[in-house]
């Protein structure tokens, strides 16, 4: 199936060309092509066994963001911002951007680019923009600790895991711009850090990591760059108090702040997550200036692979779209 605005093509919106194939037998592989282009839509998948593949430059862009207000004058919250939602499992996507073009401020709050509530999935040479909350790797926690219910868009199927795999991808915001409670391994990644309105320190990571899942968030290789004049940005902090957060043999400027993780004003986490870094240069100068609850070693990261962290599934070898 072909996505595009030539005559040629079977749709010229992403949602059309998804609606179509959430229509047919949801267990059948099928692959959708997206021409170049700027699609200014919100896009919602629910089905399983797909790949999507952006050819040039395509882009998948909206701007809601969770002050927006509903029909009813309420804000309609951070999971129902999303550009981009994903639902089901053995996904592939390759070659996409996907953004939220709401910005950042008091006035927009959080603003989701991916949703990525789905299992066994791949993500391939894409790029996520947006600010506050870029990327949501579900599930959510049990229950949310500020209002009564997450909201958002309706999920129509849980999974027993949530696994996925980020390759050659970047990604980019400012406050807790990579968040949720999968299993995700960040490989080859470039991550940066945008500057934060007021000046405010930034957060790459805020797992959310459920009690007793053994792994979190895996960034393997990765190169953590920030814009010019960004400082003061932290590795993570936890989103929940079992959070997982691990940084194997990557690559950071002088950005990161010089104890690397923040305990989000509760000491209490500092006994329940798992925070490392593998690798690290000059390790053991920077244990003496990182908080005493992480580690930081200069060597390990070797035991990091796709392989261990996704033991009991091969989607991460055959590229997650065979039955």
């Amino acid at each position: 199936m072909l996505v595009g605005k030539e005559p040629f093509c079977d749709f010229d919106t992403i949602q059309a060309a998804i609606d179509a194939l959430e229509r047919r037998d949801p267990q059948q592989p099928a692959t959708l092509y997206i021409l170049p282009g700027v699609y200014k839509e919100t896009v919602r998948i629910y089905r399983s066994w797909l790949r999507m593949v952006g050819i040039g430059q395509v882009e998948i862009n909206m701007n809601r963001y969770a002050k927006e207000l509903d029909e009813h004058g309420d804000e309609i919250g951070t999971f129902a911002t999303p550009t981009l939602f994903l639902g089901g499992r053995r996904l592939v996507l390759e070659n996409l951007t996907v953004s939220n073009t709401a910005g950042q401020g008091e006035e927009i709050g959080q603003a989701v680019a991916v949703y990525a509530h789905c299992d066994e999935t791949v993500f391939r040479n894409c790029t996520f923009k947006g600010h506050q909350d870029t990327l949501f790797t579900g599930p959510l926690p049990p229950k949310p600790r500020e209002r009564a219910s997450f909201g958002g868009i309706p999920l129509r199927e849980h999974h027993e895991q949530y696994r996925q795999l980020y390759q050659h991808c970047y990604i980019e915001g400012t406050v807790d711009f990579i968040f949720g409670g999968a299993t995700a391994f960040f490989e080859t990644c470039e991550i940066r850090s945008l500057r934060h309105t007021g000046g405010h320190p930034g957060y790459i990571a805020a797992a959310s990591t459920p009690q007793g899942q053994q792994y979190g968030y895996v960034f393997k290789n990765c190169f953590l760059t920030a814009e010019p004049g960004v400082s003061s940005v932290f590795l993570g902090r936890p989103w929940r108090e079992y959070a997982k957060t691990v940084y194997a043999g990557c690559r950071m400027g002088g950005h990161i702040h010089p104890e690397g993780w923040d305990n989000w004003g509760n000491p209490a986490n500092e006994e329940t997550v798992d925070y490392r870094e593998y690798s690290a240069r000059d390790a053991a100068a920077l244990r003496t200036i990182r908080v005493p609850w992480a580690g930081c070693l200069a060597a390990g990261e070797e035991a990091w692979t796709k392989r261990k962290v996704f033991a009991g599934t091969d989607f991460w070898q055959d590229g997650g779209n065979s039955p």
